[in-house]
């Protein structure tokens, strides 16, 4: 399948920079594939949608302030460097992109805004430097940059002055979050439960809606467009996901009832699929392992009968995946539908449940 055939036109005024307020008050389009039907209402209304009995699999990632800025030891020019994971769990090693690579050759050593905390530049492969950081202090990595990390936004999101503004570097970092983070391993939101609120979670509770969490977190891929011409030619990067043995007992259980497991997100969809043991049934099976798994044309769902998802890049894997789970020419339809409808657009934007 080529590419092209996952594009749509979005108007840059429609990519949202900001979140609402009240996450919950977000537009909410809910796409049915049985009958092709597009209904138009808020989130806080999508108990409307539901069944009493839906399980809803929600990813509780935490997003790490993942972004540092660094500086040259004579010269003092600044480059932005995003974190993207430790080359093992117990060094401080880990693969970064830096935004300038000019001179920034094996044995140079970077400076950060905690005077105690350096870089050093150990290796470049590919488009990855490997840095190895050491805090004169003792001080964990995972500590000192809550002190001076900010936010890992994608690039579509623009801030003005966000390597001064303290005040903004927090905020970003509380709204770039859903409300059942737990864990940190993240450089991009699981996007798609940031419109949940615990008030809404207990209604929906209330209702009937069971919630269970697991952990997929989420690396650079979430960024990374395709490039090539044809898409099952593009390289999915791998992210590690962990089911624990009571989530997906409850997911099993869920499944051999006949209820139907609805997936927040395109993340927790790849971890759910990416865990399947018995195809036929739809069953998954614990544990904690890397996915590449790249959901394209031909792919055939085994677990997921339902996916609440924002409103993807153009051309993006999440859309792909999307479009496979609902259709192409629907989904597409949906998105026209939704441009032409004042929706908001990517992290900050507003929902679809698609079932």
């Amino acid at each position: 399948m080529k590419a092209t055939f996952y594009d749509y036109n979005l108007p840059k005024e429609q990519i949202a920079q900001i979140p609402l307020e009240l996450r919950q008050t977000c537009k909410l389009m809910v796409v049915k594939r049985d009958n092709q039907s597009i209904t138009h209402s808020r989130f806080e209304s999508i108990k409307t949608y539901l069944k009493h009995d839906d399980l809803l699999v929600i990813n509780n990632t935490k997003v790490v302030p993942a972004k540092l800025l660094l500086f040259k030891e004579k010269t003092h020019g600044k480059i932005e460097a995003l974190l993207v994971s430790k080359v093992s769990q117990d060094s401080d090693l880990w693969r970064v992109i830096l935004s300038k690579k000019k001179g920034m050759n094996p044995g140079t050593v970077l400076e950060t805004e905690k005077k105690e905390l350096t870089a050093l530049i150990k290796d470049l492969i590919e488009d990855e430097f490997l840095i190895e950081f050491k805090d004169s202090t003792g001080q964990a990595l995972s500590e000192s940059i809550k002190e001076i990390g900010f936010a890992p936004l994608p690039p579509y999101i623009k801030r003005k002055d966000k390597d001064s503004n303290k005040a903004l570097q927090h905020k970003d970092i509380l709204d770039y979050q859903t409300v059942f983070a737990k864990f940190d391993g993240s450089i991009a939101a699981p996007t798609a439960g940031m419109h949940f609120t615990p008030d809404l979670m207990k209604e929906l509770s209330n209702f009937g809606i069971e919630f269970v969490q697991i952990t997929h977190h989420i690396g650079k891929g979430t960024f990374k467009p395709i490039k090539t011409e044809d898409i099952e030619k593009h390289n999915m990067d791998k992210e590690y996901y962990e089911i624990d043995s009571a989530s997906a007992d409850k997911i099993n259980r869920a499944k051999l009832a006949g209820r139907r497991v609805i997936a927040v997100g395109t993340s927790s969809t790849r971890a759910l699929e990416s865990s399947c043991k018995e195809p036929v049934r739809g069953l998954i099976e614990a544990g904690g392992t890397w996915s590449e798994l790249f959901i394209t044309d031909g792919y055939k769902y085994n677990v997921i009968d339902g996916m609440i998802t924002n409103f993807h890049l153009p051309k993006s894997t999440n859309l792909v995946m999307t479009c496979v789970f609902g259709n192409r020419e629907l989904i597409l339809k949906a998105y026209n539908e939704a441009v032409t409808s004042n929706y908001r657009f990517y992290s900050y934007g507003d929902a679809m449940l698609l079932t």
